[in-house]
């Protein structure tokens, strides 16, 4: 298993990588392989193998689209976490996912989504269910046709959606899964609606906590 974070920018510091490393060395019994996509590799554990990733023209959570691009990631079995993110059990269930040809994603159990869908018809590339902070793929996935469709019209995806979660669940250009109802939850808006929706809660289940945004000011952030 091949376990990704991306490190880009001055947001996340050499502390942030070598956390989730350590977090997740600790918790799994099965053996892997961490990988940092960075810009800048200075400070890292020798146990972390760095991919140095080009200064431009990506910025923040874009760098997350190197992963699925063969000149840095070449790898068949592979998972990837945000870096604020908080392991909270074993990470082995995400290892043995399978999701076949599928890139599988969180989905955002937390929201109401029905309402969200019928709030942007009008604007649908502003909803989405996807939430990137943990991804699962294998080499089934064809990782060619997203880098291709990304580069060729990159300066209209940058413009036009706020992220990768919006811009994949937007335009569908692969197949996609998601992890199973319950695995994570969003400390800034809850566990699953409608049942559990309080924000800023910790909640002792789950194997991961994530920290997404909706651009409020209140969101919280690792």
């Amino acid at each position: 298993m091949n376990i990704y974070t991306v490190k880009w920018g001055t947001k996340y510091s050499v502390e942030h990588v070598e956390r989730l490393f350590t977090s997740i060395s600790e918790q799994s019994h099965e053996s892997f392989t961490f990988y940092c996509l960075t810009d800048n590799p200075i400070g890292l554990d020798k146990n972390i193998q760095v991919i140095e990733i080009p200064t431009a023209p990506l910025e923040k959570w874009w760098n997350k689209m190197y992963l699925f691009d063969k000149r840095f990631v070449t790898t068949t079995d592979n998972l990837y976490f945000d870096l604020d993110v908080i392991i909270q059990h074993s990470v082995d269930s995400f290892m043995h996912v399978n999701p076949r040809q599928c890139l599988c994603f969180a989905k955002t159990y937390w929201h109401n989504l029905e309402q969200q869908e019928k709030d942007t018809r009008h604007i649908p590339h502003k909803f989405t269910e996807l939430n990137s902070s943990v991804l699962r793929w294998t080499g089934a996935l064809n990782t060619e046709d997203i880098t291709e469709y990304f580069q060729k019209f990159q300066k209209q995806i940058l413009w036009y959606y706020r992220g990768i979660d919006n811009f994949f669940a937007h335009r569908k250009i692969c197949d996609m899964t998601y992890f199973p109802i319950g695995w994570v939850y969003s400390f800034n808006h809850g566990y699953i609606y409608p049942h559990d929706v309080e924000p800023h809660v910790y909640r002792e289940l789950p194997y991961l906590c994530i920290f997404d945004s909706m651009g409020k000011h209140d969101d919280v952030k690792l």
